[in-house]
């Protein structure tokens, strides 16, 4: 069984990963990626869904380079991770609220209701990866 250390940097190493996939598959298929792509679709400028990728891609790699590289500021690091939490509260927002609930279905509400929670899994493991950031 994996110590609590362990279990940690491997959350970290795995929400880091979701992150950096999301945001290249942002800049390469332009904002069609199913995590986000409600997120991207908000917007009309193709700008906007390339700086929205590149922010999510350097959120991703702002959590992976510390584990690696014992240098890095701790306020650039702690800023960082604050933004990386603000970042996906506004896409839970933007992806599962902002569109509304006008003509949704049974099919549509579960489908709704998976996505959403999907987002929440993948929140509270970013509080979690995130959370000394806070103290």
């Amino acid at each position: 069984m994996a110590d609590k250390k362990t279990s940690s940097v491997l959350l970290r190493i795995v929400i880091a990963l979701l992150y950096i996939s999301m945001g290249l598959q942002g800049l390469v298929n332009g904002g069609s990626s199913e995590a986000i792509g409600s997120l991207f679709n908000a917007f009309d400028s193709d700008a906007m869904v390339y700086i929205l990728s590149t922010v999510v891609l350097l959120g991703g790699i702002l959590l992976f380079v510390p584990l690696f590289a014992k240098g890095l500021s701790p306020v650039f690091v702690k800023g960082g991770m604050i933004a990386i939490l603000v970042i996906w509260v506004a896409i839970v927002f933007f992806a599962d609220f902002a569109p509304g609930f006008r003509g949704y279905d049974a099919k549509s509400w579960i489908s709704w209701i998976e996505m959403f929670m999907y987002h929440l899994i993948v929140l509270f493991a970013t509080y979690e990866v995130c959370k000394k950031a806070l103290a």
